[in-house]
């Protein structure tokens, strides 16, 4: 019969909640057995540790971290158990449409390698293995659908994002499915951060934005992720101009 979970979800599972992944009370955690005295692998005076198994996504089986809010791989909300909207692509999505009487705007993101970001997150946690794309040069990603996902492209886990940063030089710090660029019914947009391992920074504020609030973004602002990218918003033009 279903239990509870410390969360307040049903489960079907009693040992670990079929929503949200978190271990149900009075579940024992799993422990290596003790060897025999005198059997191979037996210590004197040691104490085998119990094994806790690690919760994972339970849509898509990913690990996941006590405090994340969302799962890196398919975008699960731990806390409601609910899936996000699934993204279109870019081909196949409505177009942005302007609100009557007035001429859609062709809007853009231009994405390049920020040294100055790169270097301040190596300054806070440096990391070796990862060098600056002296190389990079800026590219231009048109916004013709009213969601656009910002990540890194996966054929096994079917993620295709419009914003794909696993194109060379591809980011290591970014998540499959980073943020997400909506359009508004006033034609301009929001960014939502899709609960990403590194967070979202919108305007070069010290904090990144919290997981799931969407933040106004005008003409010309910019937001980072990653251990380098910088993503600037331009308004280039209106039909027949």
């Amino acid at each position: 019969m279903p239990v509870t979970c410390p969360n307040g979800h049903q489960s079907e599972s009693a040992d670990y909640c079929d929503t949200c992944g978190a271990v149900i009370a009075g579940v024992a955690p799993t422990a290596i057995p003790t060897p025999a005295a005198g059997s191979p692998g037996a210590a004197v005076g040691t104490t085998q540790m119990p094994v806790v198994r690690a919760p994972m996504c339970p849509n898509c089986g990913a690990p996941r971290e006590p405090d994340e809010a969302f799962c890196e791989v398919c975008g699960l909300d731990f806390d409601t158990g609910q899936l996000p909207a699934e993204v279109v692509a870019a081909e196949t999505a409505p177009a942005v449409v302007p609100p009557a009487g007035e001429e859609a705007a062709e809007w853009v993101a231009v994405v390049s390698a920020d040294h100055a970001y790169f270097e301040s997150n190596q300054a806070e946690s440096p990391d070796a293995s990862v060098e600056f794309p002296t190389d990079a040069a800026a590219r231009e990603v048109p916004l013709v659908s009213k969601e656009v996902l910002i990540g890194r492209r996966s054929d096994s886990k079917g993620i295709f994002p419009a914003i794909d940063l696993s194109e060379p030089p591809s980011d290591p710090g970014v998540s499959r499915r980073h943020a997400i660029l909506r359009c508004q019914p006033d034609g301009e947009w929001v960014v939502v951060d899709q609960g990403s391992t590194n967070g979202t920074v919108v305007r070069s504020a010290v904090t990144p934005i919290s997981a799931g609030d969407a933040v106004r973004l005008h003409d010309g602002d910019h937001l980072h992720v990653g251990a380098w990218t910088r993503i600037t918003l331009r308004r280039v033009g209106t039909a027949g101009t």
